[in-house]
């Protein structure tokens, strides 16, 4: 089912050269469709989960009925603790190895394959004048976590307390967990898959902190003030 299309409104101080522009843009559809492919990863190995686990439930169900079929054979008395070994190993057995790696996912997908054609950034409105903006349409959820990282961003312009590259991107990473509502709902998804803190970690950092980040070097530079709120 197709998402929610909407438009971010993009507050621009100036237009830049014309490689800084076409970069601005780069950056813009890039982020947008890291984000759009993390979400469609995320909730495609939701359902998978979801499938593997009725095809387990439907197995349970099937030597249930095997079992009690068994059991009412004279020739074959009925162990309860075979029973329980059996339906333990055969029934219930979910490891982890049998997670994908998330990173493996990330480096070997078409990302912009993923997007669909009626879902990809379009430009809508551009204002050359002061004060300049870029407008785009897009999916909901893409858009909005890159408006909170630039509101965010924004704010965040105005305290000194980022003292060094790693701290900055560590506290970018624990704002857009603690902020960004879309994106925690999609780490809290991967906690209840089976992936550990630091997979989850590498994944977030790889597919949309990343991308954001180079979005946001357009900020320090004065191609992008804030956004429009909706």
């Amino acid at each position: 089912m197709a998402e929610e299309i909407t438009s971010l409104r993009i507050k621009a101080e100036k237009l830049g050269t014309v490689a800084e522009v076409t970069t601005l843009l780069y950056d813009l559809e890039n982020a947008y469709n890291n984000i759009y492919a993390f979400n469609f990863i995320v909730d495609t190995l939701r359902y998978d989960r979801k499938r593997r686990f009725k095809q387990t439930d439907e197995n349970f169900n099937r030597l249930r009925r095997y079992w009690k079929d068994f059991n009412y054979r004279k020739d074959y008395p009925f162990d309860p603790f075979m029973y329980e070994m059996f339906f333990e190993e055969f029934a219930f057995k979910r490891t982890k190895d049998s997670l994908p790696n998330l990173l493996e996912l990330q480096q070997n997908i078409h990302i912009n394959k993923i997007v669909l054609p009626s879902e990809r950034l379009i430009i809508s409105k551009v204002n050359i004048q002061s004060p300049g903006f870029w407008e785009v349409l897009g999916t909901f959820n893409p858009l909005q976590q890159i408006r909170e990282y630039i509101k965010d961003r924004h704010e965040r312009k105005k305290d000194n307390q980022y003292r060094s590259r790693q701290e900055e991107e560590i506290g970018e990473l624990e704002i857009a967990e603690r902020k960004n509502r879309i994106l925690n709902q999609r780490i809290e998804t991967l906690k209840s898959l089976g992936y550990s803190e630091t997979q989850i970690r590498q994944f977030v950092v790889a597919m949309v902190i990343e991308p954001l980040n180079r979005l946001g070097k357009h900020q320090d530079n004065g191609q992008i003030e804030g956004t429009d709120e909706q």
